[in-house]
């Protein structure tokens, strides 16, 4: 059971949640074999994941981090900071000319999401990047349902699964408490419904 929460809390991570996300909706809207497609996920996978795993190993070797868990305040500033500037570039160069607006709009969430994080910690108070992805994606394919007149319960309730075995991994390696936990599920979900009402209704 310990194996499983930990390789849950690493499958799980925020880094490689944006890009299946993204493989997911182009999956329903186009074709992934488009290869303007192709390039667009290769854009996301190296700005969201690659170059922040680059920068959290710089960070490691610089001694300004201990663990990717960024497990204070003051070791997430410079990640989330850098995390923001990638996402601006990301909507600026892989979202052109009105296309896929639903996942534009879903990454607007994600950056909306991260500078809330970055403000938080400012305030030396550290919400659950985990449960904010997971909830995001949550909030994300909720909306799509709805506005989109798509039935997606089965993605609904794997998502609601999956939610709950991330806060249970986050708790059993004592990364987070529950209030943490919350203020991170709150924050992904109301963003995205929130995006999601703003600009697509």
């Amino acid at each position: 059971m310990k194996w499983l929460l930990r390789s849950w809390s690493f499958l799980s991570s925020p880094l490689f949640l944006p890009l299946l996300v993204s493989i997911w909706f182009f999956s329903y809207a186009d074709s992934l074999q488009n290869p303007a497609i192709v390039l667009k996920l290769y854009m996301i996978a190296v700005l969201s994941a690659a170059i922040p795993l680059v920068v959290y190993t710089l960070l490691k070797v610089a001694k300004m981090v201990n663990s990717v868990h960024l497990s204070s305040t003051k070791e997430r500033l410079i990640p989330l900071a850098i995390y923001a500037i990638l996402i601006i570039i990301l909507l600026r160069g892989v979202f052109q000319g009105g296309m896929h607006l639903p996942l534009y709009y879903f990454f607007i969430g994600l950056l909306m999401s991260t500078i809330v994080a970055l403000v938080m910690a400012l305030f030396k108070f550290k919400i659950s990047l985990h449960m904010m992805g997971i909830a995001g994606i949550l909030g994300f394919v909720i909306m799509i349902s709805i506005l989109g007149n798509i039935p997606l319960t089965y993605w609904i309730i794997g998502l609601c699964i999956a939610a709950g075995l991330t806060a249970t991994s986050r708790l059993h390696m004592e990364a987070h408490s529950p209030t943490e936990l919350a203020f991170g599920t709150i924050a992904g979900l109301f963003i995205q419904i929130s995006i999601a009402y703003s600009y697509l209704v």
